[in-house]
């Protein structure tokens, strides 16, 4: 078939040469053979885009093209194929009436132009409108509905031959795209679907069935061709051929076994999270080097989410105390071997010779505030002190105890020692003259640790007796009556570092929590672990988290605010664990155990930042950070919406008020002046987002409660969705609505979202279906879209506006191409229960979601695949999810009445971190087992 390019810039005869000025034509060879019939008849004009018909042109020579032909179908355009002639128009009138499709390619300029309109009243007068196909190059194409025929006033790419002609709204191609892209060609996915759809009824097919087709016509022809060269290179060069194709299999089977050998490396990575994590780290590391695939880039990440940062064996036994110097450049173990060693936590190696002298198995362990001095206590009744530089015992042993010595603690001002043993006492010590200090402190039973306060003043002690007693520091008095909860012995003590909380914890395998100046219990114990005995209970140096061992093997962190765990148990010990400590700046916490290992972590990794914010009286419905993430805005059931500087977790203002049922969801204006409320009471509320104050009155038109708000149009253009089934927007300044509502959900609207380009509207509701919107017009933009079996919560898009993800009541979350609305990978399934809301990290890495299951989980939207373990911790069910614009804090809302900041695993090197905590590359003997058939590298430096 043949299309032939009928342009309304030829001049006829005569012609006024102003009324086409601008569109001259310059033609060359016989208008066309007598009788010969036309597929199409391409109508433009040529001052609106000149390169635009050549690039149709050429798509409809070549797609679908049969391998024995030059061309699908035989195009026929002006400079190739028309005469000079004064009688253009009768020959254009002859190929018009020869031509089966009429396509005209629509823009403000062809609107203008008197010839296009002769063509297309030519056309309707002969064949009708059934066969016109619009292409809407530039301008505005805008239908109706009531008046059924184009808006005259907004459609400035329509002609005017055209109004009226339709019954019903025409469909056509919008390419107005086209002018942001220069690479008009049928590699560009775009542009080779526009083609095809104005391809496919010229060939008798429906699109898919033309793009398969030239699908089976590119094989035949690469088919055809490769036959062909095979063929003569076999009769010409047939060495040189066959090394040809030799080169392209042998790279065909590299990238394939590179490929391969990536992933694998990746699974592997992931499968010795626990066991080697940094082992794992390295072969996350060495995969992402060989391949760039999916599958490595989640496993960098997976390896970053994983808080074991390392594990290396210790001492030829149990390990009974771990501490760091202050200057966090070693940490010191004891263990059952009798021996104190020093390690360089980054290097994890031993810093020269093991420290003996204990004549049995060295207990506890802890640093002078100074660091020039190491005290050590053992079964052998003994306190020891040591010069962490020289590796030297300082003096003769401290001796008075009458048995095992469990506990030892240095003062704030490094002045005092004090030391718990299983004699019943406590005893002070001058550490520099190594000489006691007064009576000791008697005690009914066995004393297993001792502590001081941040202030030096008071002394805590924990024992057989199931009680933990405090003391004066000074004049060596009991305060005040014992602190008593334990139902069997206390083992350790630990004040937090504001010196406001102290935490106990012993065989009964509870940790629990005392105000040391009422000496009253704070809240419920902290239970968890699943063997009766917790070893050590340690504060971080923040005093935001506190840390437990057990019998059980793990390490667990808490919240002391709120008394429950932070996310999932840290595994990897395989028998009990038994000391702990923080490094001084809070990023390392290492663990000992009864398994002979010293293990590293790191505790920030998904850790939550600091207390809850506490001030609403219900639950969180809604929250989003400002732009500038200096502010977070939250919205619940109390009616309200709070600000929060999400650095000191402290309210910004005074609640925002106006709405008189719970505030359901909430959003900032691109540049954070203006904050928006969608209300249970059918309104949208704005306000000053710098002084809290009312903006105008409530915005009104729905009749049902409200469930979201998005800002589109650089915070021109406001859009409210709700239990109506409508979307609503309403022009900010005047805060009057756009236009009539948006319809097509059947039911109630949850979530409403801009593209980041904010050309598109996302909405899903009640009905399943997740529908598309020109933010523009407002017209829905092709069928919905469906996948979730049940109630859409939640839509996101990501950064580039590439990739839609929807959250569902299914458990799931699915990820969408938005340009062609097709699902991407599997849905991501975790979540037990329904999936409220998710979000996306401001780079698109991350992907969060969170549900009534109260996990908040990580997902690599490019991989499709979990990332680390789950985040728990969120006060029942959680109801919203945001990430801060730098992308290193997540904030969730909780049923509970309390948003949760929390630190995130994104980083922008992850291979340079991760290297970082590995801390060395692979060795030779690990990387003849995983990578033999690789020549050596650096993975790491």
């Amino acid at each position: 078939m043949t299309v032939l390019a009928g342009r309304d810039d030829l001049t006829p005869a005569g012609a006024d040469a102003e009324a086409v000025a601008g569109e001259r034509h310059v033609a060359a060879e016989p208008l066309a053979v007598a009788g010969k019939r036309y597929a199409a008849f391409i109508s433009y004009s040529r001052s609106a885009r000149g390169a635009f018909a050549p690039a149709i042109q050429r798509g409809l020579q070549q797609l679908a093209r049969p391998w024995h032909r030059r061309r699908a179908l035989e195009v026929f355009r002006d400079t190739t194929g028309l005469a000079v002639t004064a009688e253009l128009w009768p020959s254009i009138r002859s190929n018009l009436d020869r031509s089966a499709w009429f396509v005209l390619l629509a823009s403000p300029e062809s609107a203008r132009s008197r010839w296009v309109g002769k063509e297309i009243g030519r056309w309707i007068e002969v064949k009708g409108p059934q066969t016109i196909m619009i292409v809407v190059t530039d301008g505005g194409c805008v239908w109706d509905e009531a008046a059924g025929d184009f808006d005259r006033a907004a459609s400035t790419a329509v002609h005017p031959a055209l109004h009226g002609a339709f019954g019903v709204e025409p469909r056509y191609l919008d390419m107005r795209w086209a002018h942001e892209d220069v690479h008009l060609t049928l590699r560009n996915a775009s542009f080779r679907g526009a083609i095809a759809e104005l391809a496919a009824p010229m060939h008798g097919l429906a699109k898919d069935e033309l793009e398969g087709e030239d699908v089976r016509a590119q094989r035949r022809r690469v088919q055809v061709i490769t036959g062909s060269v095979l063929a003569m290179a076999v009769l010409l060069v047939l060495s040189v051929v066959a090394g040809l194709i030799a080169v392209q299999q042998r790279d065909l089977a590299e990238v394939r076994r590179q490929d391969a050998l990536s992933r694998q490396l990746a699974a592997r990575s992931e499968n010795l999270d626990d066991t080697d994590p940094v082992l794992s780290r390295l072969l996350a590391v060495a995969g992402w080097r060989i391949m760039q695939t999916p599958d490595a880039h989640a496993g960098l990440l997976n390896a970053l989410a994983n808080p074991s940062v390392g594990g290396f064996p210790g001492h030829s036994g149990k390990l009974n105390g771990a501490a760091f110097s202050p200057d966090g450049r070693s940490l010191a173990t004891t263990g059952e071997d009798g021996t104190v060693r020093l390690w360089d936590p980054v290097t994890r190696r031993q810093l020269g010779q093991p420290l003996t002298g204990h004549s049995g198995p060295a207990q506890d362990v802890a640093f002078s505030p100074d660091g020039r001095s190491l005290a050590t206590t053992g079964e052998d009744g003994t306190v020891r002190l040591w010069d962490p530089v020289t590796r030297r015992q300082l003096g003769q042993p401290l001796t008075g105890h009458s048995g095992a010595i469990y506990g030892v603690a240095f003062s704030p001002d490094g002045r005092t020692l004090a030391s718990a043993g299983v004699d019943g006492s406590v005893r002070l010590w001058d550490p520099a003259t190594r000489r006691g200090l007064g009576r000791p402190l008697g005690n009914p039973g066995p004393v297993y640790d001792v502590a001081f306060s941040p202030d030096g003043r008071t002394l805590a002690t924990g024992g057989n007796d199931k009680v933990v007693r405090l003391w004066d520091a000074v004049t060596r008095r009991r305060l005040g009556r014992p602190l008593s909860g334990h139902t069997e012995t206390v083992l350790r003590v630990a004040f937090s570092p504001d010196g406001k909380t102290l935490a106990s914890a012993g065989d009964d395998g509870t940790v629990r929590l005392w105000d040391p100046v009422t000496h009253r219990q704070l809240g419920k114990a902290l239970t968890g672990h699943t063997d009766n005995v917790i070893w050590e209970v340690r504060f971080s140096p923040d005093g935001r988290s506190l840390a437990s061992v057990g019998g059980d093997g793990t390490v667990r962190l808490w919240d002391p605010a709120t008394h429950r765990q932070l996310g999932e148990a840290l595994t990897g010990h395989t028998d009990q664990a038994r000391a702990m400590a923080f490094s001084p700046d809070g990023g390392t916490l290492a663990s000992a155990g009864n398994d002979g290992m010293i293990r590293l972590w790191n505790p920030a990794v998904h850790r939550r930042l600091g207390r809850p914010l506490t001030g609403h009286t219900g639950p969180i419905r809604a929250l989003t950070f400002s732009p500038d993430g200096r502010t977070l805005a939250t919205a619940g059931d109390d009616k309200t919406v709070r600000l929060w500087d999400p650095v000191t977790r402290e309210e910004t203002a005074a609640p925002l008020t106006g709405h008189t049922d719970a505030v359901l969801g909430v959003a900032f204006s691109p540049d954070g002046r203006v904050l928006a409320g969608a209300g249970g009471d059918r309104t949208v509320l704005l306000w000053d987002a710098a002084t809290g104050r009312r903006i105008g009155a409530p915005l009104t038109g729905h009749s049902g409660p409200v469930y979201d708000v998005a800002f589109g149009s650089g915070g021109r253009v406001l859009a409210s969705a709700g239990a109506d089934g409508t979307v609503r927007l309403w022009d900010v300044r005047t805060r009057r609505p756009l236009g009539q509502p948006l319809t097509g959900h059947t039911d109630t609207i949850w979530t409403v979202t801009f593209s980041p380009d904010g050309r598109t509207l996302a909405t899903g509701g009640l009905d399943t279906t997740i529908r598309f919107w020109d933010a523009a017009t407002g017209r829905r933009l092709g069928a919905p879209l469906t996948g979730h079996p049940g109630p859409v919560y939640d839509l996101a898009f990501s950064p580039d506006g590439r990739t839609l993800a929807g959250a569902g009541v299914d458990g799931t979350v699915r990820l969408w191409d938005v340009r062609t609305r097709r699902p991407l990978g599997q849905p991501l399934t975790g979540h037990t229960g329904t999936v409220l809301r998710v979000a996306f990290s401001r780079d698109g890495r991350l992907l969060a979601s969170t549900g009534v299951d109260g996990t908040i989980r990580f997902w690599d939207p490019e991989a499709y695949r979990q990332i680390g373990r789950p985040m728990t911790g969120s006060g029942g069910s959680s109801l919203g999810v945001a990430f801060s614009p730098d992308g290193r804090t997540l904030a969730t809302a909780g049923e509970d009445g309390a948003a949760r900041l929390w630190g995130t695993a994104t980083a922008a090197d992850p291979v340079a971190l991760l290297c970082a905590t590995a801390g060395r590359t692979l060795t030779d003997a690990e990387w003849s087992l995983h990578l033999k058939d690789e020549p050596r590298r650096p993975v790491c430096p």
